[in-house]
């Protein structure tokens, strides 16, 4: 059971972790917020054994706010996540999200409104990124973004770690944490 996107009390939030809650979906975003008089949701995320979902493409999260909850909860309790929308991987324009009007630009993807739809976000982006903000290190953050997530929905015997008998979808990346290939089912299917 996952919790997010609710203005829930701190004691909510626990009350629902302690009952079988694991998972903190997009924590800061759309749940109430830490204030010293009520923690909200992000201080239960904090405060708790589940793992906090977390996106890491600097502007839904503040790079300070990530490190911060990676501090309080350990790399093993955080999934990073994308919320990647469709227009993920393409240039500047006019998008869908469902029946609403999206403009990517300057590396987000906003409602006409302002919000934020999502995020147009490479999972390795997100690695790079936390490793750029020397918040954790390489090791730290490929776990963030194979096993922990893994682990987050109970898939880990299947996933999340290069073993015999589990799945073989990985990538490869060079030393800076750039792209050079990919591999499905063992096979690679990409190659700068």
């Amino acid at each position: 059971m996952a919790l997010g996107h609710s203005d829930a009390s701190y004691d909510q939030a626990i009350k629902a972790v302690d009952d079988g809650a694991n998972i903190f979906v997009h924590t800061f975003n759309a749940m109430s917020g830490l204030h010293h008089r009520n923690p909200g949701m992000v201080g239960a995320a904090m405060n708790s054994d589940a793992i906090s979902e977390l996106i890491c493409d600097g502007h839904h999260v503040n790079p300070a706010a990530c490190e911060i909850l990676i501090n309080k909860k350990g790399y093993q309790k955080i999934a990073l996540i994308t919320d990647c929308m469709m227009a993920g991987g393409m240039p500047d324009g006019s998008y869908k999200l469902g029946d609403f009007p999206v403009e990517v630009k300057d590396g987000t993807a906003r409602l006409e409104s302002g919000n934020l739809a999502g995020s147009i976000l490479k999972l390795k982006e997100a690695v790079k990124n936390v490793v750029d903000w020397d918040i954790v290190d390489i090791y730290e953050a490929v776990q963030m973004a194979s096993l922990i997530p893994a682990k987050s929905v109970g898939i880990d015997n299947l996933c999340g770690k290069i073993k015999v008998g589990y799945d073989a979808d990985f990538i490869l990346l060079d030393y800076d944490l750039n792209l050079l290939k990919t591999f499905l089912n063992g096979q690679e299917k990409y190659s700068v």
